[in-house]
C-alpha cells in the first residue's frame, strides 16, 4: 500500500537528481550563507480575488423559523443565514474540526443544532450555531460522520454513521440522550466484504423502523429500532446504496438512491421488494441524496439530488422524473423551506449553494462574496508574462497583471476537475484527477494517458483529496465512475502532477511513476539512472529551481542544494510544511505554507515572513512582471492577491 509520503517523496528525489544533473553545467560554487526568516511583526492583509463557490456538504433548516438555514462547508465550517441565504454568518466558535459531512436541526427546539465532521466526531450547539461543543461520549472523537438522524418522535435518540480513515468499515452508533454517550449497533465486518454506511432514516411513523444504506451492500432494515439489522435487496441489481427518502403520506411507499446507472428504487411495501424508477433521468446517472418535500400533500414529490447532472423531482410517486435545473452540477444535499416565500436550496460541489422559489428553474447562487474553492495551480507563461490559476471544479483562468480580472478560458472543457498546470514549450497543459489536455489556440487536446492496470484506494488518494478539497471516498467513487465508462478494458494511470522544465515535461502519477513526454508518448522513466538526493525522510511537495541551486519544499521546511552538491541544508525551523514555492524574473523567491508566508528578494540569501490567515496556500505566484505582487493559492479560501512591502 503506498501513501502521500513515498509517492510525494519519490516524485522529488528522481526529479531533483534530474535537476541536479541538468544544473552541473555552467553554475559556480555558491557561498556557504546562513538562513535565518526575519519575522514581519505587522501581518499584511490579502485581498481575495477569484470565482466564489465551495464545496458544501450538507443543508438543515430550523422546524420554527424556516428563513434560518444551516450550510456546511467541506472546508470551512458551519454557514448560517437567517434571511434565506442573502447573507451569511460563519458560526464556527468551538468546532475543532471545520470539515463538515452532515447536519441536523431539533424537530421543536431551534436552539438545537448537530454538526458532523470530517474525522472530527461530533459537534452540538444549544444555542442557534452561535458555540460548539465535542459529544462524541469517548468513541467518536476521530470519526466520519457520514449522516446523523434524530428521531422525530423522539428527539433525545440520534443515530451516527460513521467510518474511521483510513480504514473502510462503518459504524453505526445510536444516543438514546441527546448525545451525551453512544452505543454501538453494527459494523461493517457483518458483511463478507468490509464495508461502510452512508445514510440512516427512521421511519417517522414508526420509530422501531430504520433504513440503512450499505456502500458497496445495498439496503438495510431493522424493525427494532436498530437491535439487528437484515437485507432488502429483492429487485436490486445495484448494490452501490447511498440515500433513502421516506413518503410519510403513504406508509410503505421508500424510495432508495444508488451510485450507477439503475440511479433509483421505488419500494410500496416498506423494502419487502424493489423496482427500478429512473424514467426520465439521464444515462449515467449517479444519485447522491433523495428528499421528499415535507411540505406535500398526499402525493409528496421526491427530489433527486444527482452527482453530474443537476436536481430531478417526481410528482408521481417516480414513476418519471423531469430536470428541476442546475445542469451539470453536482449536488451534495437539498432542502425545501416554507417561510414567507416557499424555496428550495442546494448544496454543489465546488459551486456552493443555490435558491430557487419552489418550482422556479430559474437558480440564483447565494454565496455571497465567500470564495472557498480549492486553487490547485498557479503558473506563468514567461514570454508573454500572463498568469493562470487552476480552481478544482471550476476549470482554468487567466488573470490579468493586477490579479482582479479573472477570465475562464476552459468553457468549452467539459471536464473542470483541473489538479495541475504547466507551462510548456509556450504552450498549456491542463491535468485532470484523470486526464490530461493541451490548449492548442481555443481548442482542447486530449493528450492520452499511459496504461496502467493498478486499482487505487482511499489511503492512495488522501493526498489529492486533500488538494482538492473533497471527501475521499467522494473522489474515489468519482474516478472508478468514470473509469467504469471506458470502452478500453485497459486503465490510463492516475496522474497527480505536471512538471516542465527547459525542453521536458513530466508527469507523476499516484503509482509512484514519473513519466517523460517524448514525441507523441510517454516514456517511464528509471529511477536508478539518475542522481539520488538523500530526502527519503521528507515529504517533497515541489522542487524550484534558482540561479544558484535548488529549492525543496518539504513537510519538514524549505531545504536548499547549491549546485554542484548534492547534500541538502535545511534553511527554516523544522516540522514546518512548505506547500508551494515560486521565482519571480529578478531572483525574488516566495515559498508559502499552512498560515505564512516566506518572502526573499536576494535569490534566498535572506528570507522574510508574513503572517496569513491559518488557511493552507498550496499554490503560488508573481502577478505579471512585478517582483512585490503575488498571487496566494489555498485550499480552503479561495485565492488573493498580496502586496509585499
Amino acid at each position: 500500500m503506498k501513501n502521500r509520503k513515498v509517492s510525494a517523496f519519490i516524485f522529488g528525489l528522481t526529479f531533483a537528481g534530474l535537476l541536479l544533473v541538468l544544473l552541473t553545467d555552467g553554475f559556480g560554487m555558491a557561498p556557504r550563507l546562513t538562513y535565518l526568516p526575519i519575522v514581519v511583526k505587522n501581518p499584511l492583509q490579502p485581498t481575495p480575488v477569484g470565482p466564489v463557490g465551495g464545496t458544501f456538504t450538507a443543508l438543515a433548516v430550523d422546524p420554527n423559523l424556516n428563513q434560518n438555514v444551516y450550510a456546511g462547508s467541506y472546508v470551512s465550517g458551519v454557514y448560517k443565514t437567517t434571511d434565506e441565504g442573502n447573507t451569511w454568518y460563519q458560526m464556527n466558535n468551538g468546532l475543532g474540526n471545520l470539515k463538515i459531512q452532515s447536519l441536523a436541526t431539533h424537530p421543536t427546539n431551534s436552539n438545537i443544532v448537530y454538526a458532523g465532521t470530517y474525522g472530527g466526531g461530533i459537534y452540538k450547539s444549544s444555542n442557534a450555531g452561535a458555540s460548539w461543543t465535542a459529544v462524541n461520549g469517548g468513541v467518536l472523537g476521530n470519526h466520519i460522520v457520514y449522516d446523523l438522524e434524530i428521531d422525530p418522535t423522539n428527539p433525545a435518540v440520534i443515530y451516527a454513521a460513521t467510518r474511521v480513515n483510513p480504514g473502510l468499515k462503518g459504524y453505526l452508533y445510536k444516543s438514546t440522550n441527546s448525545g451525551l454517550s453512544w452505543s454501538l449497533l453494527l459494523t461493517g465486518e457483518a458483511f463478507s466484504k468490509l464495508d461502510y454506511f452512508y445514510d440512516i432514516d427512521v421511519n417517522p411513523l414508526n420509530s422501531s423502523e430504520l433504513y440503512l444504506t450499505a456502500h458497496e451492500h445495498g439496503f438495510y432494515k431493522s424493525t427494532n429500532g436498530g437491535a439487528s439489522f437484515f437485507p432488502i435487496n429483492n429487485g436490486v441489481g445495484d448494490w452501490s446504496a447511498r440515500s433513502f427518502a421516506l413518503d410519510t403520506a403513504y406508509p410503505g411507499l421508500v424510495y432508495g438512491a444508488v451510485w450507477h446507472d439503475d440511479a433509483a428504487y421505488r419500494s410500496w411495501n416498506s423494502g419487502a421488494s424493489w423496482s427500478v424508477s429512473r424514467v426520465g433521468l439521464p444515462v449515467n446517472t449517479a444519485v447522491f441524496r433523495l428528499y421528499t418535500d415535507p411540505f406535500g400533500g398526499t402525493q409528496k414529490r421526491v427530489f433527486a439530488c444527482t452527482y453530474g447532472n443537476g436536481l430531478y423531482s417526481s410528482e408521481n410517486f417516480a414513476q418519471n422524473w423531469t430536470s428541476r435545473g442546475l445542469a451539470g452540477q453536482r449536488l451534495y444535499d437539498f432542502i425545501v423551506t416554507n417561510s414567507n416565500t416557499p424555496r428550495w436550496f442546494a448544496a454543489t460541489e465546488s459551486n456552493g449553494v443555490y435558491r430557487t422559489n419552489a418550482g422556479s428553474g430559474s437558480w440564483k447562487s447565494v454565496m455571497g462574496d465567500l470564495r472557498l474553492n480549492a486553487v490547485t495551480a498557479v503558473v506563468k507563461d514567461e514570454q508573454l508574462q500572463r498568469d493562470y490559476a487552476a480552481v478544482y471544479g471550476k476549470g482554468v483562468f487567466e488573470i490579468d497583471q493586477s490579479g482582479l480580472e479573472w477570465n475562464d478560458i476552459s468553457i468549452s472543457l467539459t471536464d473542470k476537475d483541473v489538479t495541475d498546470l504547466a507551462f510548456h514549450q509556450g504552450s498549456l497543459y491542463v491535468l485532470t484527477e484523470t486526464s490530461l489536455y493541451l490548449l492548442a489556440g481555443d481548442n482542447w487536446v486530449v493528450i492520452e494517458l499511459p496504461f496502467d492496470d493498478n486499482r487505487y484506494d482511499l489511503s492512495e488518494l488522501d493526498w489529492l483529496a486533500q488538494k482538492v478539497g473533497l471527501p475521499g471516498e467522494v473522489l474515489l467513487d468519482h474516478i472508478e465512475y468514470q473509469r467504469s465508462l471506458e470502452t478500453d478494458a485497459t486503465n490510463y494511470v492516475l496522474p497527480y502532477r505536471l512538471f516542465a522544465f527547459q525542453e521536458n515535461l513530466y508527469m507523476a502519477t499516484l503509482d509512484d511513476s514519473l513519466y517523460l513526454r517524448v514525441d507523441d508518448s510517454w516514456e517511464k522513466l528509471d529511477k536508478s539512472s539518475f542522481i539520488g538526493v538523500n530526502l527519503d525522510q521528507f515529504m517533497v511537495n515541489q522542487i524550484l529551481p534558482t540561479e544558484t541551486g535548488l529549492l525543496a519544499a518539504t513537510g519538514t521546511g524549505l531545504f536548499r542544494v547549491d549546485n554542484h552538491q548534492e547534500k541538502w541544508t535545511l534553511i527554516t525551523e523544522e516540522n514546518r510544511e512548505i506547500l508551494a514555492l515560486a521565482k519571480s524574473h529578478d531572483c525574488a523567491i516566495v515559498a508559502a505554507g499552512k498560515g505564512f508566508l516566506l518572502y526573499s528578494t536576494d535569490c534566498a540569501a535572506s528570507w522574510a515572513e508574513v503572517a496569513l490567515e491559518d488557511w493552507h496556500y498550496q499554490s503560488i505566484g508573481y502577478l505579471g512582471d512585478r517582483s512585490d505582487l503575488i498571487l496566494l493559492g489555498s485550499r480552503e479560501n479561495g485565492a488573493s492577491i498580496l502586496l509585499l512591502p
